[in-house]
């Protein structure tokens, strides 16, 4: 039984938390929360211990594991300590603010000789999982463009999304998610050009983006700032040599858990053919990116999806995008 901890008892809290608890083979021991109300919430439905001291949880002997799901400017912070104390973590994206704080915790890792993931659920999403055995396959010939979209209305389920020193704007905290998934597609890329508007916050909440991956081109957008109401969306479309591939979630709500009233269609289309639905594997992103977590730690390996230099990446990109917005420039990598 692996003992775990989750800091943070959010909407991405509850999640991690509840994915653990599913597991017969996790004993969730507690979870934390600044909110008094949120922790004891979470820690009732699951049938654990709570507190709102998230570093006491990090120095807890009984505890094996931590899930690190608090704002991201505590990200490094809390990643380190529960690394130093022993413990393994997973933490949620974006992985840090910065690619130094990104290092600092890989560096932790290894002197901890600890296991360190970053949750980028979307290489775990059955349909994200789906399009990329199909690139692989060739079976589409080779990925010659891609658009990739991720729409949200600003973020009303956490007060923290107001500051954009904590977030690092919807460019890093929603972006980044497409920007991982282009990398783990088509490779690192040569350069980017972007453009974007702030938010009433002052963080960059839109960033339009140009990628060149060589081959392949590709523009992706992440807006924050729909109006109240709109659905969360995220697309992704890839045109190839012998077709296209292409995914749309609508969720029936602001969040992406509510997926069951709105759209979720993953097609395949190609010429004299009459249009297929692709079917991706069985599972749930977020409860296989757990499952995936805990038979790493159980068999000592390290990860291969989610590794700490995928999400180091990632913020470099999203770094690179935001930069870019900023000055007008093309940025090169």
């Amino acid at each position: 039984m692996l003992n775990v901890a989750v800091l943070g008892a959010g909407f991405m809290g509850g999640t991690h938390a509840r994915a653990f608890a599913n597991r017969e083979d996790v004993n969730v021991v507690t979870v934390s929360s600044r909110s008094d109300e949120k922790a004891m919430a979470l820690a009732e439905e699951i049938g654990c211990e709570w507190t709102t001291d998230s570093m006491a949880l990090v120095d807890d002997p009984r505890i094996e594991a931590v899930s690190i799901t608090l704002p991201t400017h505590l990200h490094k912070e809390f990643t380190i300590a529960a690394l130093r104390a022993g413990k393994h973590v997973l933490v949620e994206k974006p992985m840090a603010l910065s690619v130094e704080e990104c290092n600092a915790m890989i560096e932790a890792a290894k002197k901890a000789d600890r296991l360190l993931m970053a949750a980028h659920v979307l290489r775990f999403w059955p349909e994200y999982m789906a399009v990329a055995d199909l690139l692989k396959s060739g079976e589409l010939g080779r990925p010659l463009s891609a658009t990739a979209s991720r729409y949200i209305e600003p973020p009303g389920w956490a007060d923290w999304f107001q500051n954009p020193d904590w977030t690092g704007g919807a460019v890093l905290d929603l972006h980044v998610h497409d920007l991982d998934t282009l990398t783990w597609l088509f490779g690192e890329p040569i350069s980017l050009y972007s453009q974007g508007r702030q938010g009433v916050y002052g963080g960059w909440d839109q960033a339009m983006t140009l990628l060149d991956y060589g081959e392949v081109k590709v523009f992706a957008e992440g807006n924050a700032l729909m109006p109240k109401g709109y659905p969360f969306t995220m697309t992704l479309a890839v045109r190839c040599e012998k077709g296209n591939v292409e995914y749309t979630l609508r969720a029936g709500g602001e969040q992406v858990d509510s997926v069951a009233d709105g759209i979720n269609a993953l097609m395949v289309y190609e010429s004299c053919k009459e249009p297929r639905t692709l079917q991706p594997p069985a599972g749930d992103g977020y409860a296989d990116q757990v499952a995936y977590f805990v038979q790493c730690v159980r068999q000592g390996q390290q990860p291969q999806r989610g590794t700490p230099q995928q999400a180091r990446l990632a913020v470099m990109t999203a770094l690179a995008a935001r930069n870019s917005i900023k000055t007008g420039s093309v940025m090169r990598f």
